[in-house]
C-alpha cells in the first residue's frame, strides 16, 4: 500500500508540475499568435495598399504632385481627396475618434507635437483605419517622404500600438514604402524590440521578421 501510495503521489505531482508550466506559458503563447495573426493582416492590408497606391500613381500620373502640378498647395486633405476614389472607403463611419487612442509599442503616449502624430482619420469596410500626415521635415531629397500613412489593421480594436497592430507606410512621390525600408536588418530588429519605439516593425514584418 505505501507504494502505491507513493506512486499515486508521484503521478500526482508530476501532473500539478506540468499544469504549472502551461499556465505559465499559456498566455505567452497566445500573445505570440494573436501578434502571429496581426503580423499576417499587416502584409496583406500593405499588399492591398500598395496595389491602390500603384493605381493613384498610373491614373494620376504621381502619387503626391507638386503644388505646381496640382495648381493648389499640397496638404493632407487634398491628399485624401486625390486617393479616395481608389480606396474601399466608409463615408461617413460611426466611430468616435475622440476616444480612439493609440501609443507606442511601449505604452508611452503620442503627444501632438510628435512627428508621428495622427489625428485625422477615415476608415476602410473593412474596418482598418487610415490617415494621411505630410512630412514637416524640410524635404532635401528623394530618399525622404513626402507624407505618412498610418494604418491600424484592426481598427479601434485593442492594442492600439504602434509596431503591433498600428503601422506607418512612407509616401513618395510615385510610390510607397513601409517604414523603416532603407534601414539595415539589424536596426530593424532592435528598432522592433521591447528596447525600441516599434516603427521600424512596419518593415520588419514584411521581411519575415518575429516578434
Amino acid at each position: 500500500m505505501k507504494n502505491l501510495s507513493f506512486g499515486i503521489f508521484n503521478v500526482i505531482s508530476v501532473f500539478l508540475i506540468v499544469l504549472l508550466i502551461v499556465l505559465i506559458l499559456l498566455p505567452f503563447n497566445l500573445i505570440n499568435l494573436e501578434q502571429a495573426q496581426r503580423i499576417a493582416k499587416w502584409k496583406s492590408e500593405y499588399e492591398q495598399l500598395n496595389y491602390c497606391f500603384s493605381l493613384v500613381n498610373l491614373h494620376e500620373g504621381s502619387i503626391v504632385p507638386t503644388n505646381e502640378e496640382a495648381g493648389i498647395v499640397v496638404s493632407s486633405r487634398y491628399m485624401y481627396e486625390r486617393i479616395k476614389p481608389y480606396f474601399d472607403l466608409i463615408e461617413n463611419p460611426n466611430i468616435n475618434f475622440s476616444k480612439y487612442n493609440y501609443r507606442k509599442m511601449k505604452g508611452n503616449k503620442i503627444n501632438k507635437m510628435h512627428q508621428f502624430y495622427f489625428d485625422k482619420f477615415f476608415v476602410k469596410k473593412d474596418g482598418v483605419i487610415l490617415s494621411i500626415k505630410q512630412n514637416e521635415q524640410e524635404i532635401k531629397d528623394e530618399k525622404q517622404p513626402l507624407f505618412y500613412m498610418f494604418v491600424d489593421i484592426n481598427g479601434i480594436e485593442k492594442p492600439n500600438r504602434i509596431g503591433q497592430d498600428i503601422f506607418i507606410i512612407n509616401i513618395y512621390k510615385n510610390y510607397i514604402a513601409a517604414m523603416g525600408n532603407s534601414k539595415t536588418y539589424a536596426k530593424l530588429k532592435y528598432n522592433c524590440s521591447p528596447l525600441g519605439n516599434g516603427l521600424y516593425c512596419s518593415e520588419y514584418y514584411l521581411l519575415g521578421g518575429r516578434f
